[in-house]
């Protein structure tokens, strides 16, 4: 998987921000989790379960009897996940430490899932091969992703602000087209193709789109202070000269006031729900 700072700076910073993105993600994972239909007892991966909320929530669908395994490559995440699960009391969720897109697992789950955290694999035809051979035969896959950056204002105003402040600002490597980073799975052809050319089948994609509070926040400044830690516009900021960084900030809080209800920074957000089947045994 791409961008090894999911294993220091990024990693830390989101585990930092663990209420806050909580808040902003967790509604849109909804539809993903639904179609997932778990029952009591099933085993289910968990891609890039970064600090747990959604490992709780698969937790909950299959109780004491099933096994919930959640996979991530930024140690400083799985560690917040790790203090999540030990909070519940939870003996039956497992947490590993690597690289969804080549890790094995040692025995077949009934279904896999992910909350935002499959578009970062280098070469996804060959992720997804792996975690198919994951899961057992006619196992589902359900995830969730974003649609195209110029769908989901949430992050490119931000960007726009601080482009206006520092126009030489470079595009940040997980935006740039062909690369591993969010928006990679915007084109849902794409997506099909790779989950086809994977050995997945019957592959639909449904778009969403849910009204999204920007980081939990509640305030102008918390929004922009969310904005400069989280997203990409906090990517594109890392590479600002610091003197303009004041400048980002009132341009920041600018386009949010726009935003701003007594809910919080609203924004409306587009992603995608995936689901997949793996072949059956008779095939």
């Amino acid at each position: 998987m791409s961008e090894s700072s999911w294993e220091g700076a990024s990693g830390t910073k989101w585990a930092r921000n663990q209420a806050r993105t909580d808040a902003q993600l967790g509604p849109l994972s909804d539809g993903a989790l639904r179609m997932l239909e778990l029952r009591e007892g099933d085993r289910v991966l968990d891609v890039g379960c970064g600090t747990g909320q959604t490992l709780i929530q698969l937790r909950e669908l299959v109780g004491q009897t099933g096994r919930v395994i959640g996979v991530d490559i930024s140690p400083p995440m799985l560690e917040g996940a790790r203090a999540r699960i030990r909070e519940k009391g939870y003996d039956n969720v497992e947490l590993l430490l690597g690289d969804a897109s080549i890790e094995r697992l040692s025995a077949p789950v009934d279904a896999i899932f992910s909350r935002f955290g499959v578009m970062f694999f280098d070469d996804p035809v060959a992720a997804f091969r792996n975690l198919l051979g994951a899961l057992r035969p006619s196992g589902l896959l359900s995830f969730v992703c974003w649609q195209p950056l110029e769908r989901n204002a949430w992050a490119l105003e931000p960007m726009q602000a601080v482009r206006e402040v520092a126009p030489e600002a470079p595009l940040p490597v997980l935006l740039r087209e062909g690369e591993p980073g969010p928006f990679r799975f915007g084109d849902d052809l794409y997506v099909k193709e790779v989950l086809t050319s994977a050995g997945f089948s019957d592959v639909q994609i449904d778009p969403e789109r849910k009204e999204m509070v920007l980081g939990g926040a509640k305030t102008l400044e918390e929004a922009v202070e969310f904005a400069l830690e989280i997203g990409p516009a906090a990517r594109m900021v890392a590479e600002v000269d610091p003197v303009l960084i004041p400048a980002v900030r009132q341009n920041l809080e600018r386009v949010f006031a726009q935003r701003l209800t007594e809910r919080g920074v609203i924004y409306e957000a587009a992603t995608y729900v995936v689901t997949a089947r793996a072949p059956s045994a008779s095939r």
